[in-house]
């Protein structure tokens, strides 16, 4: 037998009030689960858009390195420095092309989640009791 059917069970003789106020505290447990559930997910989302935002400043580091020169003062080879071939005419080397501009920074939730579902709950008890 599942909970919900024992509490539908223990609550059959009680009054109308006495049941909404059963449901209401059922509801309020559900809700801090629901509220702590997603603010657990917004950290852990921010936990990793923190770490993706520092691996992309790192890429973005390295890729503005500029290109190693090679330390031999003799003559490259015909086909190229140290057996690179040379590039094609007309083709633009990787190492040449401008860099992206860095990513712009994400503002922030001014509201948690927390405060939107609480104001969104009172915004719909005031109209049930109307």
């Amino acid at each position: 037998m599942s909970d919900f059917t024992r509490l539908m069970e223990a609550i059959s003789g009680d009054t109308v009030e006495e049941k909404i106020k059963t449901f209401s505290e059922v509801l309020d447990k559900i809700t801090q689960f629901s509220v702590n559930s997603i603010d657990q997910v917004t950290k852990r989302l921010r936990g990793l858009n923190e770490i993706l935002d520092g691996l992309e400043r790192r890429v973005v580091q390295i890729e503005s390195r500029p290109p190693p020169t090679p330390s031999m003062s003799a003559a490259p080879a015909p086909g190229g420095a140290l057996g690179v071939p040379p590039p094609m005419p007309g083709v633009s080397s990787p190492m040449q092309a401008p860099m992206p501009p860095p990513p712009e920074p994400k503002p922030a939730n001014p509201m948690s989640a927390r405060t939107a579902l609480q104001s969104e709950l009172k915004n719909l008890f005031a109209k049930k009791k109307q």
